[in-house]
C-alpha cells in the first residue's frame, strides 16, 4: 500500500536523509510506495529550537530516523539526551514516557517514538 503526500508550495521533507523542496507554485502530489525514513518540515526540529530536555530527546530521535548512517554518534547523543530528561523531571508521566522512547528507540521503531514526542511537546505548548 502506497502513502500518499501533499506538499504546499516551498516546503521542505525529508525522505531518507534527501532534502526535497517544493520548488512550484502550486501543491506538489506524490506517493511512495516503499519503506522510507519521510518527515515533513513543521515536524523538523532544527538544532537552533531545542529548548527543552524533551526537544533534544526529540531531536536525536529525528537525527537517528533520518541518517541511519550516522546511527551510533546519534544513539550515543540520545542515550545522554535522555538520561538528563530523565532527571530533569520528577513528572512520573514525563519519566513514563522517555522509558518508552527508550524502548521503541531500542526497536529502531524512531517514527512511533517522534510521534509520541511529538504529541507531548504539543501538549506542553498549548499549557503555556
Amino acid at each position: 500500500m502506497s502513502l500518499k503526500f501533499r506538499i504546499p508550495a516551498g516546503e521542505k521533507i525529508i525522505v531518507n536523509g534527501a532534502v526535497l523542496t517544493n520548488t512550484g507554485n502550486k501543491a506538489m502530489h506524490f506517493s511512495l510506495e516503499n519503506d522510507a525514513a519521510v518527515m515533513r518540515e513543521r515536524d523538523i526540529l532544527l538544532p537552533n529550537d531545542v529548548e527543552t530536555p524533551l526537544q533534544n530527546v526529540y531531536m536525536f530521535v529525528q537525527l537517528m530516523y533520518i541518517e541511519p548512517d550516522n546511527h551510533a554518534s546519534h544513539y550515543k547523543s540520545f542515550q545522554d539526551a535522555a538520561q538528563v530528561a530523565f532527571l530533569s523531571t520528577t513528572d512520573v508521566a514525563d519519566r513514563g514516557l522517555i522509558f518508552e522512547i527508550v524502548g521503541l528507540v531500542g526497536e529502531k521503531n524512531y517514527y512511533s517514538a517522534l510521534k509520541l514526542l511529538r504529541k507531548r511537546m504539543n501538549t506542553d505548548q498549548t499549557e503555556t
